[in-house]
């Protein structure tokens, strides 16, 4: 993980995330509505606290590695109910 952290953009890892946080909290588009009960609890909860994460801004980048890892984990049950433009970011995070 420490190597990890070492090679990893974290302003652009922080953008993508930002990205899913986005699109996925907007009231615009109802997403989290459209979840399934066991895709809200899944991956919802760890992304919210992955956006508490994000504008609280205090994080180490292995800190910050470890939730970008663990949404994109949470999420990858539930990606075939997941627009393709979702389904692309998550992809960019840690795995």
């Amino acid at each position: 993980m420490l190597e990890l952290s070492r090679s990893v953009d974290i302003s652009g890892l922080a953008g993508v995330l930002d990205s899913i946080v986005e699109l996925v909290f907007s009231e615009e588009t109802e997403f989290v509505d459209s979840l399934t009960d066991g895709a809200q609890a899944d991956f919802v909860v760890p992304l919210g606290m992955s956006a508490k994460m994000l504008s609280g801004g205090e994080y180490s980048a292995m800190e910050f590695i470890s939730a970008a890892g663990t949404v994109r984990y949470c999420a990858e049950p539930h990606m075939a109910e997941f627009p393709d433009e979702l389904v692309q970011m998550l992809s960019r995070l840690p795995g």
